[in-house]
């Protein structure tokens, strides 16, 4: 029996059809054996994973088929590996091969080289429409708009018209709000993924709510207001980032997107994702995206704490040697504090000893009446933005002159003398313009502002709320080593 086989990816007005494909194929029958076609429609030739063609493979196999005719080459596969483990089956089972298009004798050895020379350009001719339709992809995500697929929680997809062409951005429904409060929580409290899930559950009376849902909201830059300080942070992670440092004003949200491996995290390795800035508006501040971002980060080294119901130092309790987070564990009426770090890094099994919470509850008790006595009668201050964008020009300005600066550096290297002299009185003159920015940008982050504290006489009388609150607004974090604790203050 003589073999028909015809593919075609989608039907377009520059495609041959099927059917125009069956005709040609049917000119090229000499005898009047019988034939059979097989058509596979709406399958990309960049694999063989085509339902009819699998079929016709097997009737090959089955010594079915004493003859295959398809229109053109590329039609069986634009892979030249895949073409040439398919000429091997044929010629295992002496099918003859007859491109309608392509006039060639297999059974010569030149007709066979020529064979696989068109099979090397068709598969060249496959990856630059890839790369070509990759490119273009990217292009598009530069301007902002929506790229495709589902919309970010809190948002709908609207079409608009850019440069007279109908494209797609993001806009906010009614559910952003959840949004936000999704961030407050995670930001501003000691709750976790699981606790956040079970407070909206109760609250919003729906069953859509768990860690992973919650994980990838938290993760995604499209909520944040992208300014200087988000750009820094996926400038750290290797991200490639299609738009300079002056479009990221602290106004619209990102979009990342980009190929990863389907078994890693998207949100974890950003070495091989592309982010843009978005045409939508963003809805977190950039201070509480980063500050969820770092919880996430360590999440894996943070057990839930719940309400902190141990100790008035949740969450503040850090190993000195390697960082992670200490743990309460509890025996025989006696509280010890732990470094998670030992089950993931092994790092402080010979290093930390172990330690009683009171005795470290009650040494940061006393460096806090040491720290409140010295503040009694002035107005405690603490770092807090007062003029976002203000700063976030600064930050622009900052940056323009460290590249300023590393580009002088860079050209030196084949500077002569003369050039040395005058590059050193240019960087000295940015670099003096740098501090004066940095300066102003530290005088406008200082903010003075009133703390209530507490009557530390009647401490052991006051709730944990109350203690941890007042404590919270004062230390940064608490830093155990074996002979000593230090105290990292946030005035």
């Amino acid at each position: 029996m003589i073999a028909i086989y015809t593919r075609q990816s989608i039907d377009k007005q520059d495609s041959i059809s099927i059917e125009t494909q069956i005709e040609l194929c049917k000119k090229e029958i000499k005898t009047n054996e019988p034939f059979k076609i097989y058509e596979d429609k709406g399958f990309s030739g960049k694999n063989i994973e085509r339902p009819q063609f699998k079929k016709l493979m097997d009737d090959i196999k089955n010594r079915e088929i004493k003859q295959l005719i398809v229109y053109r080459l590329d039609r069986i596969s634009r892979s030249i590996t895949d073409f040439s483990n398919i000429m091997d089956i044929l010629e295992k089972n002496k099918v003859s091969f007859i491109s309608a298009n392509e006039k060639f004798d297999t059974s010569t050895p030149t007709g066979k080289a020529m064979l696989y020379i068109i099979m090397i350009f068709a598969q060249l001719e496959r990856e630059t429409i890839a790369e070509r339709i990759r490119d273009n992809y990217y292009s598009r995500g530069k301007t902002g708009i929506w790229l495709g697929g589902p919309a970010p929680f809190g948002y709908t997809i609207k079409k608009t018209s850019k440069n007279s062409k109908k494209v797609s951005i993001l806009e906010p429904t009614e559910d952003i709000n959840i949004v936000k409060e999704i961030y407050n929580l995670y930001a501003n409290t000691d709750a976790s993924l699981g606790g956040i899930a079970k407070i909206l559950l109760k609250k919003y009376d729906s069953s859509m709510w768990n860690n992973i849902k919650l994980s990838r909201i938290l993760h995604n830059p499209a909520y944040v207001k992208a300014n200087t300080d988000i750009y820094d942070f996926f400038k750290s992670k290797k991200c490639n980032i299609t738009n300079d440092i002056t479009d990221f004003i602290g106004e619209k949200g990102c979009a990342l997107y980009g190929k990863r491996d389907r078994g890693s995290n998207k949100y974890r390795n950003y070495k091989d994702m592309v982010l843009s800035v978005s045409n939508h508006d963003g809805v977190i501040d950039s201070d509480t995206w980063l500050k969820c971002q770092l919880k996430l980060e360590n999440n894996v080294q943070i057990k839930n704490t719940g309400k902190g119901k141990h100790t008035f130092l949740t969450g503040l309790l850090k190993c000195g040697y390697c960082g992670y987070s200490m743990q309460v564990k509890t025996y025989k009426d006696k509280k010890y504090l732990n470094c998670t770090g030992r089950y993931v890094t092994n790092y402080c099994i010979d290093k930390l000893e172990t330690h009683h919470l009171y005795e470290i509850e009650d040494y940061v008790f006393e460096e806090v009446k040491k720290f409140v006595h010295s503040f009694r009668n002035l107005e405690l201050s603490h770092k807090k933005i007062e003029n976002d964008n203000e700063i976030n020009t600064l930050k622009i300005e900052l940056h323009k002159i460290e590249t300023e600066i590393k580009n002088i550096i860079n050209k030196l290297s084949s500077a002569n003398d003369v050039l040395l002299k005058y590059a050193n009185e240019k960087i000295i003159e940015l670099d003096n313009k740098k501090i004066e920015i940095l300066n102003t940008i530290n005088e406008k982050r200082i903010k003075p502002t009133n703390i209530t504290i507490p009557n530390l006489d009647n401490w052991e009388n006051l709730s944990n709320d109350i203690k941890k609150n007042f404590i919270n607004k004062i230390i940064n974090r608490i830093l155990i080593f074996n002979d000593t604790i230090k105290i990292d203050w946030k005035h």
